[in-house]
């Protein structure tokens, strides 16, 4: 048997709010995902033996603001959303890893502690799950790839919290953790499929990285990069910033890499500029000294309407592979892109529920995101969406 369930709760009253999660949880779900803003995170920490007794393979994340299932969205408030997984005939496992030290190492081993809990030592799992604080996602992923190999999906997204204060945190059935990482690796008696994309378009304006320090992209074709980012962002008719804090006027105008593919199939993979200073962009995720780099450009309209792409997409490509019986899914969406339209959020929720009719899912906005093209790549990148089903045949 493989069954998918979801709940949601929020208020302004954790304590009362919450009270529903046991009988939730009561039926011990084989794996159980959660997002929750920061302080329902610590709260069930502290009242674990009341909420979490029978759920050994769990995984919270703080999300941006709340969280979604298909029945209810809520933002602003404190809320969590649930993600229960029971299947008699698959495996599951979960480890974490409370330090920011030898990340790719500690990966390595953290993915095998997993798949040695899911009871599978010495075999692949079908997928990965991986979330994290914000920071050195890159090496995360690394880490796990060096382990299980390049070609298993690695699906997941970076810790929130509401105003980038480094509040965000994670937990799972034994302790929060505001610093690591945690991976769960699945093995489900179900077909899993998956698609990441950015929703964005890629403008004609590119250049080389030439000089770059961890995530702060010192030059692009040996010019100041913000000086370079903001000329773009002119000829292309956007205003031009002013250096600080540019997180929020940036959403629209992030920095991308097309990634080679042997299709015809546009692979974007965005990175967020998050402060300008010096001449200088701090980023929020990678780049690489040669890296060709373009603006890239959206808008409001394209970002409310990419759930319903990104899900369309999953479900056709799912159909190709007779999988019609969808028993559930998980979105990532970048809460960067969620604050932006947060008023329009209702909207896609029910764009989503419109592609997936009668179907359990959950949603949750980080600040960085994980997952697979259709090529098979895992990546991590910004202003991402993501999208995984769970399902079978008819």
């Amino acid at each position: 048997m493989f069954a998918i369930d979801t709940f949601h709760t929020h208020g302004s009253d954790i304590d009362k709010f919450i009270q529903p999660i046991s009988q939730f949880v009561d039926h011990g779900p084989d794996l159980l995902l959660g997002f929750a803003t920061t302080d329902t995170i610590k709260y069930l920490y502290n009242n674990q033996p009341r909420f979490l007794k029978n759920t050994q393979n769990c995984l919270i994340i703080s999300s941006c603001l709340g969280s979604s299932t298909e029945q209810t969205l809520s933002l602003n408030e404190q809320s969590i959303s649930l993600f229960s997984i029971k299947d008699s005939r698959g495996h599951y496992g979960i480890a974490s890893c409370n330090t920011t030290n030898n990340l790719r190492e500690n990966a390595s081993k953290t993915v095998l502690k997993a798949i040695a809990n899911a009871g599978q030592p010495g075999i692949t799992p079908k997928m990965v799950w991986c979330f994290q604080v914000p920071g050195n996602e890159e090496l995360v992923l690394q880490g796990i790839q060096d382990a299980i190999g390049q070609r298993i999906p690695v699906f997941g997204g970076s810790c929130a919290d509401n105003d980038i204060s480094a509040q965000w945190r994670f937990s799972d059935a034994n302790s929060v953790y505001q610093q690591g990482f945690i991976i769960a690796v699945l093995y489900p008696s179900v077909e899993t499929f998956g698609f990441y994309s950015s929703g964005y378009d890629k403008t004609d304006q590119l250049g080389t990285v030439t000089n770059v320090d961890g995530r702060i992209l010192n030059t692009i074709d040996n010019q100041p990069a913000f000086d370079v980012y903001n000329q773009w962002r002119k000829n292309i008719g956007f205003e031009q910033l002013k250096a600080g804090n540019i997180l929020a006027q940036s959403t629209m105008t992030p920095l991308a890499r097309a990634l080679s593919s042997d299709d015809d199939i546009p692979r974007l993979l965005l990175s967020h500029p998050a402060v300008a200073e010096n001449g200088t962009l701090e980023l929020f995720s990678n780049l690489s000294v040669g890296d060709t780099v373009y603006l890239a450009s959206g808008s409001p309209e394209q970002l409310i309407k990419r759930g319903d792409m990104v899900v369309s997409s999953l479900t056709k490509l799912a159909d190709l592979h007779a999988i019609k019986n969808i028993k559930g899914a998980i979105i990532i969406f970048c809460g960067g892109c969620m604050l932006s339209i947060k008023d329009a959020m209702q909207e896609v929720k029910h764009s989503i529920k419109t592609q997936l009719p009668n179907i359990p899912f959950i949603m949750g906005f980080t600040f960085g995101e994980l997952g697979t093209f259709s090529d098979a790549t895992s990546k991590h990148g910004n202003l991402m969406i993501s999208c995984e089903i769970f399902g079978g045949p008819v």
